[in-house]
């Protein structure tokens, strides 16, 4: 659902790697919300990077920041605390995991930037996820 609550796109590579996959795959476009049964903080809701709704899946992502500390330490907790609160929504989650980062899931990407090759891996795990059938069903 689309929720006035969420935070405006980190840095520019997120919108970058929305229209790289919109150009591949149709999915409702703009929604920035998933309602989750417990609270995340204070909200009853989490703001994933891209919401693709028709497939029920998340994707983060994820990037050391300049100062080489995001989505480390705490930071990683905070983040396997939102991927449990999906998944126990019904929803899965693919985290690209930028640079160094490990992964944190079974369907994590690594990735160096937002290319196609990129978008071609994230493909092949929203098939692994929800099936050839149902994800060729939303190509472009």
């Amino acid at each position: 659902f689309l929720s006035a609550c969420a935070p405006t796109p980190a840095s520019a590579t997120e919108p970058r790697l929305a229209q790289l996959l919109g150009a591949r795959l149709s999915y409702a476009d703009g929604l920035n919300a998933v309602r989750v049964p417990r609270p995340f903080f204070t909200h009853l809701e989490v703001w994933p990077d891209i919401v693709l709704s028709e497939l029920r899946v998340a994707i983060e992502y994820d990037t050391m920041g300049r100062n080489s500390t995001e989505h480390v330490g705490q930071r990683e907790v905070i983040d396997r605390r939102k991927d449990r609160l999906l998944r126990s929504a019904g929803w899965e989650v693919v985290r690209v995991r930028a640079g160094k980062l490990r992964p944190l899931g079974d369907h994590d990407v690594a990735a160096s930037g937002v290319t196609n090759k990129l978008i071609d891996r994230l493909l092949d795990q929203l098939r692994v996820i929800r099936g050839d059938l149902i994800v060729n069903c939303y190509l472009r």
